[in-house]
């Protein structure tokens, strides 16, 4: 595990070294899967967790940080807009091809996939946003005691994203860029996370 991390510049070019290995830079694309997937494992995570109930006690605090991983990962790709993470920025450094049919992401087609008005969508956004400033990040000891925000919709976004991602890219693999392409299913991944905490909490 990288204890230290140090940046430098060499050139235009970002090198990182860790504890003496220099690393190559992060590839935003890479960042926004795995960012989804996060979001998608943990939410997973924490609604097993949730439903099993085990007996165990360390299985309340895994639980906690399953739910904890899931907000934070979200707001990451949905939160506030000038976070170099968030969807919007990709698309803009990433756009669908003239050629392609694929539909632009954004609100219509969350909404869409939630079968949710822009009022619910910008209330349970806020409270998301909310949860992770007050609660996870910063822990406003002054805000007001709130309700954990229910993260079925997290998870459908997260999934629509990625899927969206995966469409992205393969418009762009058919506009001739070379990129490779992840064979996993959407339900492929579901099942895997799933089996995975099935296979320990029981």
């Amino acid at each position: 595990m990288a204890l230290y991390v140090f940046s430098s510049f060499r050139g235009k070019c970002p090198v990182s070294f860790t504890l003496g290995v220099i690393m190559k830079p992060v590839d935003p694309i890479e960042v926004q899967f795995s960012l989804a997937h996060d979001c998608i494992r943990a939410c997973i995570f924490a609604d097993h967790i949730g439903r099993t109930k085990p007996k165990e006690d360390a299985w309340l605090s895994i639980c906690d940080m399953c739910y904890s991983d899931a907000i934070m990962s979200w707001n990451a790709i949905f939160g506030t807009n000038s976070q170099s993470s968030h969807w919007k920025k990709i698309t803009e450094s990433l756009p669908i091809p003239r050629d392609s049919n694929l539909k632009p992401f954004g609100l219509a087609m969350i909404l869409d996939c939630l079968s949710a008005t822009e009022e619910q969508w910008k209330k349970y956004h806020q409270d998301l946003v909310n949860f992770r400033n007050d609660r996870l990040a910063h822990f406003r000891t002054e805000a007001s005691s709130v309700d954990a925000p229910n993260i079925t919709w997290a998870l459908h976004s997260a999934c629509l994203y990625r899927e969206w991602l995966i469409q992205l890219l393969r418009a762009q693999q058919s506009a001739g860029k070379n990129i490779k392409i992840t064979e996993t299913t959407q339900q492929e991944m579901l099942d895997m996370f799933r089996r995975q905490i099935a296979e320990v909490c029981k």
